[in-house]
């Protein structure tokens, strides 16, 4: 009796296998030719790569030194050092190693200055895996390639603030 049971399955699976793909068969194909096209990203989408943001009047980096994003980060994969002149903090290196990041955006949002940001731009292919640690010059150049991803430090920490409700006298 259990081979007949078996052979039943067998047949029933092999039914339904060629039904799949006959319905399948005159439909239009989805693929996107990649490099040619490209799917419109998410608004939300963080899994691209992060960027330095400079102030947009004087040109000054907008990193102040302050280590914040070095302490929050669960991975331990940012290095900063900071060097202070002219009567403020700068960011003497910064290093981002991109194998380890884990895409939780602690560093974007503890961020007092909006200076470290992920952005919406797709990761770059790389053939070597220490292209993947990125140092200042490569984050600063990374602001010019793509554009910020639409949460920064200072727009996630409004989200989090309690709602103001109005007190009626």
């Amino acid at each position: 009796m259990p081979k007949k049971v078996s052979k039943i399955r067998l047949i029933q699976a092999i039914i339904f296998s060629l039904w799949v793909t006959f319905k399948n068969l005159f439909r239009k194909p989805v693929t996107v030719q990649y490099p040619l096209e490209k799917r419109p990203i998410p608004d939300r989408w963080r899994a691209g790569t992060f960027a330095l943001t400079t102030d947009k009047e004087t040109g000054d980096e907008n990193c102040i030194g302050c280590k914040l994003c070095e302490r929050i980060c669960p991975s331990d994969i940012i290095i900063v050092e900071l060097e202070k002149h002219s009567g403020r903090g700068w960011a003497k290196t910064f290093i981002l190693d991109l194998q380890a990041c884990i895409q939780c955006e602690l560093c974007v949002q503890v961020c007092p200055t909006d200076a470290i940001v992920m952005l919406r731009g797709l990761a770059t292919p790389v053939a070597n895996r220490q292209d993947y640690i990125l140092d200042k010059e490569k984050l600063m150049e990374n602001e010019k390639l793509f554009e910020a991803a639409w949460a920064a430090g200072l727009k996630l920490q409004k989200l989090h603030e309690p709602k103001q409700t109005e007190v009626k006298s």
